[in-house]
Parts: structure tokens; C-alpha cells; sequence
């Protein structure tokens, strides 16, 4: 495929934004080299647009910015199928709705020390209302779909964990770690056997790791066997409702992605498509 020019090299009005690109949420200051690396496996990957998004705080320098964000989508450029691209949005802007408009395909966050996201806190919050998968990863981390560990727990939601598993195990040859919670009941064994059914239809490979965990703690059972398993990513659901304990020491992807050694890719729970299901 030809690369096209590159577009929008400026500050980009709000109806002249390409739809569906992987969005890196970045500092001006501090080129994301590991975010971009990332993004830039899956925008080849589904032959999307990288945007380098800033999201302005204060009397910031604009113009600097433009120059920033500009520059790395000139140097960047040859490294893309389709094209690099930037937009600075308004720190009053809605995040949420700011995604939604523009249909955005998936964000990714640098966490670095030196650059704005030196924690995700603040990242886990505005995404909270987000229907895309959002990713995290180090600036000492290496992007890599080779082998993704999913735990799973009873939620029936959990199941819209196998559209994930079937895409990376069809686009990138991904080995899908299956991570079934050890709960007294069947329901994290029921999701697991349906995400395994639609991983079976499409003739993709998957392997079974032994959780000792529940469903409450799996993922964090996960994170800590990231290397004792190989694992290259980890797939997680971010909570479903935040209890007094999450709000003061945080929810525990928070802990999961502050703690774990590789890349995590967070999912939002929909359980109101599961309305009649619960």
C-alpha cells in the first residue's frame, strides 16, 4: 500500500479529524517512543492513522506544541501504512465524548517520567466511560501480541473478553493465554468455555493456565505470572462499579498495570448489554 501524504499539520478542526485512528495520548515535551511503537503495530496492523493527541493544561505553548507534534509526524511518517497525524484538544473538552465523535479505534498511554503520564490514574478515570480497548506500556516495556494472557472471571461480560482473543489471535498470531478464575461456582468456567468455543470456530490457537486465585484477584494473579508464563501482554477488564475502597486506594487495574513488567490492554465491562442476562 502507498503511504499517503501527510495530513493535518496543523491544529485540526473538529470536522476534518480522520475517523478510527489509534490515538497516543502524548506530552510535547517528550517524544513516546514505546507509545508510538505500540500503536503503530496496530494501525499497520488494521491500516489505521496514528494521532499523537495533546490534551492542553492552562496557558500552555501552542505554538511549541504545533512544532512538537508536527516534527514527529514528519519523522515518523515511513514507519506507517496509512499517515501520522496530531490534534490538540481543550483540557475542557470531554475526553469521552471527544472519542466518541471522532470514533476513535483504540488509545494508548506512555507511562514515562518524562513525559505527562508518569502514573495512570488520571488515564483509568477519563477512560472509564470509553467503549474501546485502551493500552498502558512502560517506557522500558516492548509492545508485543505474541502471547496474551486473559484471565477470566464470572462476570458474564467477561465473555466480550473472546472478540479480543479471536482478532489478535487472527490478525497477529497471537498464542491466547486462558486464565480461568478458581471460583466455588461455574460462571468464570462458563465464560471461559465460550470464549474457547469461539476461539475452536476459527481454528486459533489457545492454552489453559492454572489460576489458585478467585475472580475478585485473578487479574492480579495474572500480573504476577506475566513472565513465569511468557506472556507479552495482559488483558483485563477494568472494574465494573467503583466501591469506597478503589475511590481511596485505587481500583486494582490501577495496581495491575502500575505493578505488571509488560504491556496491558484494559477493556471496559458493558453490562448494560447484559441487562437481561443478570
Amino acid at each position: 500500500m502507498v503511504s499517503p501524504k501527510i495530513a493535518n499539520i496543523t491544529v485540526m478542526a473538529e470536522n476534518t479529524i480522520t475517523k478510527e485512528q489509534i490515538y497516543i495520548v502524548s506530552d510535547p515535551n517528550h517524544f513516546p517512543e514505546k507509545g508510538f511503537d505500540l500503536a503503530s503495530q496496530i494501525a499497520n496492523a488494521h491500516e489505521k492513522n496514528v494521532c499523537f493527541l495533546y490534551i492542553t493544561k492552562g496557558k500552555d505553548d501552542i505554538e511549541k506544541a504545533n512544532g512538537s507534534l508536527s516534527l514527529w509526524c514528519s519523522q515518523q511518517q515511513d514507519k506507517l501504512k496509512c499517515s501520522a497525524t496530531y490534534h490538540i484538544m481543550e483540557d475542557d473538552d470531554d475526553f469521552t465524548d471527544f472519542m466518541e465523535r471522532n470514533e476513535a479505534a483504540a488509545i494508548v498511554f506512555e507511562l514515562s517520567e518524562k513525559g505527562m503520564n508518569k502514573e495512570c490514574k488520571n488515564a483509568l478515570n477519563i477512560c472509564r466511560g470509553l467503549r474501546i480497548p485502551y493500552y498502558f506500556i512502560k517506557d522500558n516495556q516492548t509492545p508485543s501480541f505474541k502471547r496474551v494472557l486473559v484471565p477470566i472471571g464470572f462476570l458474564v461480560e467477561e465473555r466480550e473478553k473472546g472478540v479480543f482473543c479471536s482478532g489478535m489471535g487472527r490478525i497477529y498470531n497471537s498464542e491466547i493465554l486462558l486464565m480461568t478464575a478458581n471460583d466455588y461456582g461455574s460462571r468464570a468456567k462458563q465464560n471461559t468455555e465460550a470464549i474457547q468455543a469461539l476461539m475452536d470456530k476459527q481454528s486459533l490457537p489457545y492454552q489453559f493456565i492454572t489460576a489458585e486465585k478467585d475472580s475478585f484477584k485473578v487479574e492480579l494473579e495474572a500480573m504476577k505470572k506475566v513472565e513465569e508464563v511468557n506472556a507479552t501482554l495482559l488483558l483485563i477488564s477494568a472494574s465494573r462499579d467503583y466501591g469506597m475502597d478503589d475511590i481511596i486506594f485505587g481500583p486494582k487495574e490501577q495496581k495491575v498495570i502500575t505493578k505488571c513488567t509488560i504491556p496491558v490492554m484494559v477493556i471496559n465491562p458493558r453490562k448494560d448489554l447484559y441487562a437481561l442476562c443478570t
